[in-house]
């Protein structure tokens, strides 16, 4: 079949310059009283989430912040975050005090680089509350993924359509939709603002009332989403993807609570261009429909990865120290759960056999910790002979390890 590169036929176009702000019955101020209450209790944290040895620790402790907040916030974040809009910006949480210039590059962060980690600890916080642990995705920070990403304006990287970043070309997408383990919500915790970025967000419950809130169930093969470009090309330089290239989405899907999103205008193929046409006007709907926040120091946005999608504008970092800073985690309910069917189509009775000779698979059928450097040393997979590392390729498909927290 030949699929249609959506993004190569439908150019890139946004003016995006006049964009409602979201609205207040979405925001969450906590009190000075609140923060304070917070900042005290991150503080005491002896453990920093950059180094791998204390990362649990500290999970563990920021877990015990969400426990402290009030009933009514709790009640919020739930309703609107599970049940509604899809979105919650937090405004007023505790910062870091003292901050070091804004990172020339972004992902993980040295474990010297700040002194304290009020921002890590909130962002862990609202984690927890909603009911998702804390991962991400090996690939991230180029291939030295931290559990939380930093994510900043890289030079080299203007015109990048993600991460890094800052023209105004970054199409709407759900986080990492074609993913077996694609996060359930997504938070984006501000550090340093920038006041020309906004952040823009778009949920299915601006569907109501129009056509696409009933679009017909036909449209289910006609497309398929991809990985993005860097985990292919970090799969072409020997890192295997850990799950399928593709998955074949609808961009809209309707099932027993409501609708889902499953949007990345910059890695979708379409079957015809029926469906070029089609996606194209969803996109031109979603872009006129949307609603922006900017992320401020103490501003966190939590999203729900399936009720929305989300890009940002472009904006004009100086390169000085104090540009746009913002830390962003992925949380997934089950995190650990075995998928019984990925299971049975990754191995079959030799493999199993071959991976527990190799002491990366127990007797019941899941990856042991002697396979974690693989995980989290990617160069360690180059060193594998050819059947080892197809034997390590159908293995990352059944990541994260238990207790570890890398896809």
């Amino acid at each position: 079949m030949n699929w249609i590169n959506y993004r190569s036929v439908k150019s890139l176009s946004y003016e995006r310059a006049r964009i409602a702000g979201l609205p207040e019955t979405y925001i969450l101020t906590l009190s000075q009283e609140e923060a304070s209450i917070y900042r005290d209790m991150a503080l005491a944290i002896p453990f920093n989430p950059y180094r791998q040895d204390e990362q649990e620790d500290f999970v563990r402790s920021a877990k015990e912040i969400a426990r402290s907040f009030a009933p009514s916030s709790r009640k919020f974040i739930e309703e609107h975050l599970q049940h509604g809009f899809g979105a919650v910006l937090v405004k007023g949480l505790p910062v870091d005090e003292e901050l070091p210039i804004t990172p020339q590059t972004g992902g993980p962060l040295p474990p010297d680089y700040k002194t304290t980690f009020v921002s890590e600890a909130m962002l862990l916080a609202l984690g927890e509350l909603t009911g998702a642990e804390p991962f991400n995705f090996r690939q991230e920070g180029q291939g030295k993924a931290p559990l939380i990403d930093n994510i900043v304006p890289v030079y080299k990287l203007k015109t990048q359509k993600g991460a890094g970043g800052f023209d105004n070309n970054f199409p709407f997408h759900c986080e990492s939709a074609w993913h077996r383990k694609r996060p359930d919500y997504l938070i984006l915790l501000g550090v340093r603002a920038a006041e020309d970025a906004q952040t823009l967000v778009f949920s299915t419950r601006m569907f109501e009332g129009t056509p696409w809130q009933t679009a017909s169930a036909d449209i289910r093969q006609w497309f398929r989403l991809k990985a993005p470009d860097l985990y292919v090309q970090m799969e072409k330089a020997g890192i295997p993807m850990g799950t399928a290239d593709f998955a074949l989405k609808p961009p809209i899907e309707h099932g027993p609570h409501g609708i889902q999103l499953h949007i990345n205008f910059n890695g979708t193929d379409c079957i015809d261009m029926k469906a070029v046409e089609w996606l194209a006007e969803l996109e031109d709907f979603i872009e006129s429909k949307t609603v922006g926040t900017i992320i401020s120091s103490g501003d966190a946005l939590l999203l729900n990865n399936y009720l929305t999608c989300h890009t940002r504008t472009g904006y004009s970092p100086v390169f000085n120290g104090m540009d746009r800073w913002f830390l962003r985690g992925y949380f997934k309910k089950d995190l650990w759960a075995r998928n019984e069917k990925a299971a049975g189509e990754v191995y079959d009775e030799q493999t199993f056999r071959e991976m527990i000779a190799l002491g990366w698979m127990s007797d019941d059928g899941t990856l042991t910790t002697s396979f974690s450097k693989f995980v989290h040393q990617p160069e360690e997979v180059k060193k594998l002979e050819d059947r080892e590392a197809a034997l390590a390729t159908l293995a990352f498909q059944l990541t994260p390890i238990a207790g570890t927290r890398l896809v």
